[in-house]
């Protein structure tokens, strides 16, 4: 496991005052790139033979979050590499080392020019299987989402904020629309006074860009803490729309 540590900034908090979750993803993406450039296979080095790092799950169960000025440390590390993805796995420790949460992601390694999955099983990726560990986190894995035809529907102008270095709108911006959507959508269930982000769970499809103008943003109530996202795009040509992200969020009473 490699860790880094970390302190709450102010202005990096939440309505609560805690580490607000987006800072957070931010935080796990960015310790995913110092960890795999420590094992030659980070973002600059796989650039050299034209291949990008793109995320394609990303779930993050936080039982605590630290306020400001609190220290922690994020450790990561590879549990897995299969054929066309890799699991990459997360622990927020506080600053003795006791566990605050977890996260799991799922990884694809694509070649800038095919634009297909490169194969993780090959000799050019040993780099990637000598950094694997078997240690595991208490999570829930991936599950099935999917909305009904009576979920709530919200149009979202796609804003200059929105990218990232390859033009796509950010991964964690994404996981920022699902949970500010939901809070919008249900504010006689939950309000961000009195709930917390406990667990999201984001799926990557598709990516979508600046020209894509308004993306549509949908929401459902699964149960009585998870809510059901999807955001959709319109096709450039017209000729219909694609599942961009679905997302899962689950929301507690915050206690303080």
């Amino acid at each position: 496991m490699d860790s880094y540590a970390f302190c709450v900034e102010p202005f990096t908090e939440d309505v609560n005052g805690l580490l607000a979750l987006t800072v957070l993803g931010n935080q796990l993406l960015r310790v995913a790139d110092y960890s795999a450039s420590k094992h030659q296979f980070g973002f600059l080095n796989v650039k050299e033979k034209h291949h990008v790092w793109v995320l394609s799950r990303l779930i993050m169960e936080m039982n605590r979050r630290p306020k400001t000025y609190e220290k922690y440390h994020i450790g990561t590390w590879v549990n897995r590499v299969y054929r066309q993805f890799t699991d990459r796995l997360f622990q927020v420790n506080d600053s003795e080392g006791k566990p605050m949460g977890y996260a799991h992601s799922v990884w694809s390694l694509i070649d800038f020019e095919t634009r297909m999955p490169v194969n993780l099983e090959s000799d050019e990726t040993k780099a990637i299987h000598d950094a694997v560990s078997d240690e595991n986190v208490p999570i829930a894995p991936s599950g099935r989402i999917r909305l009904s035809d009576d979920a709530k529907e919200t149009n979202r102008i796609i804003a200059y904020s929105d990218l990232d270095i390859n033009g796509h709108v950010n991964s964690i911006c994404y996981m920022r629309m699902a949970i500010d959507q939901v809070f919008t959508d249900y504010p006689a269930l939950v309000h961000p006074k009195s709930h917390f982000v406990q667990r999201i769970e984001v799926q990557y499809m598709r990516e979508s860009y600046f020209d894509d103008k308004t993306l549509r943003i949908k929401t459902e109530q699964r149960d009585k803490d998870t809510f059901l996202v999807e955001i959709i795009r319109n096709l450039p040509d017209g000729t219909g729309v694609e599942s961009v992200v679905k997302a899962a969020v689950t929301l507690l009473p915050f206690e303080g």
